[in-house]
């Protein structure tokens, strides 16, 4: 928005420079952005940034009676409409043209004048300087005049040549589909119906609000002229704007919200500087659409209020002369502790009483208003257990070599129904989306696995290998009733060989025993106690391959192997899903401070041949219960199944620590409790002990 500063000063008395004055409007929020100096009469030119909110400053009118609150001087705008009664003729202008409004919500007040026998012909110099030095180029007198009184009082005019219009009508309506229009740019449209346009009794005339059309323009051969004012929806003015590619002046403050009390003030502007310049005669009255008239908003303003929330000690006189500066009323006088105020309707930013707090302390300027440092208690952070899981599971899993992944949760339908039973029964159901983005979006997701299996796949199509990775995130279903319920889970996955390193064998894959590694030093570092003893019954996992993760009677997740016809992918897929919910209810109380045993540790081996049947984990729990209160720790530390023991039997060799808190422990009390584990693991597992 440009602003002559001569210009200003027609309504201002004040005598200070343009740069005091950008100052000024910057400081308020009215931020100069350039300042233009011509050499000639011009004088300077100030371009102010607008924000939305403050669409009443699109005007000459309006940012005077910014200044004048800001800096005192008295703001005297033009008495438009006395004038327009003085220059009144005699035929009623009720007789040249009707007005009939078909859309009230989208044109709450619409105004037409008729000008009579008016000579259209060059602007003044005056004129013409004062649309030059804003960057408007002059066309002739009458579309001149609009344009300036658009850029004086902020309210966008049209002038349609009267003999153009058929049927001497004016009618406001949605257009018809595919009604052709072509805008005074040239532009030629197809409409929607979804525009709103000025017509006469056979075709559109105007885009409403945006851009007249060249099939009613003012030209030199024009003599009757009807002069519209109007009020539009913001948003339908926005919406066709750029649905049609038409940006104007009058669009950009349509946008922004006119006043509907100035649409007639700023209609008898024009029309009297039409008569002064161009001639004519104004028929007498109005034909003012304006069914709704618009009540200005009225409000209490507490004094104690404005003063706590600016830390001010203002008087009630001194609230009433800042807002009264503004142009808002205080009804009541100022000697109560609460005033009313009536806020005018070129002000549709002020809607509460905060608002007007905010403006006493931006014309009073923020700069007064006292720094106050907050008194409050410094808090120590407390981060909740859940939090501290996620980033227990985060640290762990990235220093073992995983990656984390993040995707959309959304999946196909097909595949949120085939991964229903990671966490749902089968009375379950998957929640579809009312408006998906595609047909591959159309469902929230019931597992993280769809989305690893998607990275895998385009990981593998460029040669990457191996790949482990995991995804923290929620899966969502409805249960039986109806309701909606989100899970918040933990999918790791591994495929592929091992990487070329010193410490692991060339060519081997990796398989269940990796990720149940991953897993158990997880749970390890959690200080969570689980076991693999029950075997999950998953659609999608290979039987033989697939345990649940217990941790007491809780069961919190699933480990095992993907079946090759639910992947795509013809490497073997480990994976694992955890419910971090049931995780975090399942850790222990936060851990106490233990100091160090001041006794060492005595040490056992035993190997046995057992069973392959049997796992690794009920032989390692039989130990510790037969050993017990001696025994602290049992470790697995080999495996073997070979051509050297029977195919049925595998050796398992623990590592054993015996250690007592007060005192020392000999041989003679450490080989008798080495002996029951071992009379324990014959009678329960029919174990023998390996050469």
């Amino acid at each position: 928005m440009k602003v002559q500063v001569n210009w200003l000063k027609k309504y201002l008395e004040i005598d200070a420079p343009a740069e005091e004055l950008g100052h000024v409007l910057t400081m308020a929020g009215l931020e100069i952005e350039s300042h233009e100096r011509p050499d000639d009469e011009k004088g300077d030119v100030l371009e102010l940034n607008v924000t939305p909110n403050r669409g009443y400053c699109l005007s000459h009118l309006g940012v005077a009676r910014e200044l004048s609150a800001l800096m005192g001087g008295t703001f005297n705008p033009p008495d438009s409409l006395g004038l327009l009664e003085k220059n009144w003729g005699k035929t009623p202008v009720e007789e040249k043209l009707r007005v009939e409004n078909q859309e009230e919500k989208l044109c709450p007040r619409y105004s037409g004048l008729v000008i009579e026998n008016v000579k259209p012909g060059p602007s003044p110099k005056w004129l013409c300087d004062h649309l030059l030095a804003i960057g408007l180029r002059p066309i002739n007198n009458i579309v001149d005049i609009t344009n300036f009184v658009m850029m004086e009082y902020g309210q966008p005019l049209h002038a349609f040549d009267r003999e153009l219009l058929s049927g001497n009508q004016i009618i406001i309506r949605s257009a018809k589909k595919g009604e052709l229009f072509t805008s005074l740019d040239g532009s030629e449209l197809k409409l929607e119906p979804d525009a709103l346009v000025i017509a006469d009794a056979e075709k559109p005339v105007a885009l409403a609000g945006v851009m007249g059309g060249t099939n009613s323009q003012v030209t030199e051969e024009t003599q009757n002229v009807v002069l519209e004012s109007a009020c539009f929806d913001s948003a339908t003015i926005r919406k066709a704007s750029k649905k049609y590619g038409l940006r104007s002046d009058s669009s950009y403050r349509f946008e922004r919200g006119v006043d509907m009390e100035g649409v007639i003030t700023a209609q008898a502007r024009a029309a009297c500087l039409i008569k002064e310049l161009a001639g004519g005669d104004i028929c007498k009255g109005r034909i003012d659409v304006y069914p709704e008239p618009r009540k200005n908003i009225e409000m209490p303003l507490r004094v104690s209020r404005v003063n706590q929330v600016l830390g001010s000690g203002f008087s009630a006189e001194k609230i009433g002369e800042i807002i009264t500066r503004l142009g808002l009323k205080v009804e009541g006088g100022t000697q109560n502790e609460t005033l009313q105020v009536e806020v005018p309707g070129f002000r549709p930013d002020l809607l509460r009483e905060i608002d007007v707090v905010e403006e006493i302390a931006r014309i009073d300027g923020f700069d007064k208003v006292a720094t106050v440092f907050p008194v409050a208690s410094v808090r120590p952070v407390r981060i909740a257990p859940g939090q501290l899981l996620l980033r227990k599971v985060r640290d762990v899993l990235c220093n073992t070599g995983f990656s984390e992944t993040v995707h959309f949760s959304f999946i196909e339908r097909g595949q949120a129904e085939g991964y229903l039973s990671s966490f749902a029964t089968t009375e379950d159901n998957v929640i579809p989306l009312k408006n998906p983005l595609s047909s591959e979006n159309d469902t929230m997701r019931t597992s993280l696995i769809p989305g690893l299996l998607k990275t895998i796949s385009s990981n593998l199509s460029k040669g990457q290998k191996p790949l482990k990775l995991f995804e923290i995130g929620s899966v969502y279903y409805s249960d039986s009733k109806g309701n909606r319920i989100e899970k918040k889970v933990l999918t790791t996955l591994v495929l592929g060989p091992y990487e070329l390193t010193p410490w692991k064998p060339r060519g081997k894959e990796y398989d269940f025993y990796d990720l149940k590694g991953a897993l158990e030093k997880l749970c390890g570092q959690c200080g969570l106690d689980v076991d693999f003893s029950i075997r999950t019954q998953k659609p999608f996992l290979l039987p033989e391959k697939s345990i649940n993760l217990r941790s007491g009677e809780r069961i919190l997740g699933y480990l095992g192997e993907l079946l090759p016809e639910k992947t795509g992918i013809s490497e073997k897929v480990f994976l694992w899903e955890v419910d971090l919910q049931e995780m975090e209810e399942a850790l222990p109380p936060r851990p106490r401070f233990q100091s160090i045993a001041k006794f060492p540790e005595t040490y056992r081996d035993i190997s046995i041949l057992v069973d392959r049947k049997i796992t690794s984990q009920q032989a390692s729990d039989l130990i510790l219960k037969a050993g017990r209160p001696l025994l602290s720790r049992v470790e697995l530390y080999d495996h073997f199944e070979g051509k050297k023991i029977q195919s049925d039997k595998k050796s398992l060799t623990f590592a054993l620590s015996f250690q007592s808190k007060d005192r020392t422990l000999s041989d003679d009390e450490v080989n008798p409790v080495f002996e029951a584990i071992i009379q324990t693991l014959r009678a329960e597992l029919a174990a023998s002990l390996r050469d």
